[in-house]
């Protein structure tokens, strides 16, 4: 084999090697982005808000003993916004009654809140 065909084939080897190995550290960097985002939603600060109860309802769900033992419970906040959250029927929740509940704030930015 020739010196300059064999140059070209070597750069040609090295340039598919190099392919893979770029596609395999994007792939490695999307995981390590993905780890750390999900450690971020790990990460969570719970608030007491209060807040007015404005809708009782049963649960939308599947599970036949969550609509037995739930209520999908429609909450107005003071500081404005209207949330729904689950609770247990032993609660008793009524329309009217002032409620404090738990308002998390996972460290991604996403906030959920609960009946505790």
């Amino acid at each position: 084999m020739r010196a300059e065909t064999r140059r070209k084939l070597d750069r040609a080897l090295w340039r598919e090697r190099a392919k893979k190995a770029g596609i395999g550290l994007v792939l490695v960097a999307l995981a390590g982005v993905a780890f750390v985002f999900e450690d971020l939603d790990a990460h969570v600060e719970d608030v007491r808000v209060p807040g007015t109860v404005m809708a009782v309802g049963p649960l939308n769900t599947n599970s036949t003993k969550m609509v037995e033992t739930g209520l999908s419970v429609d909450v107005t906040l003071d500081s404005g916004p209207r949330v729904s959250v689950m609770a247990l029927k032993t609660t008793d929740p009524h329309v009217g009654d002032h409620v404090r509940i738990t308002e998390h704030r996972h460290g991604s930015g996403r906030v959920t809140y609960s009946w505790k």
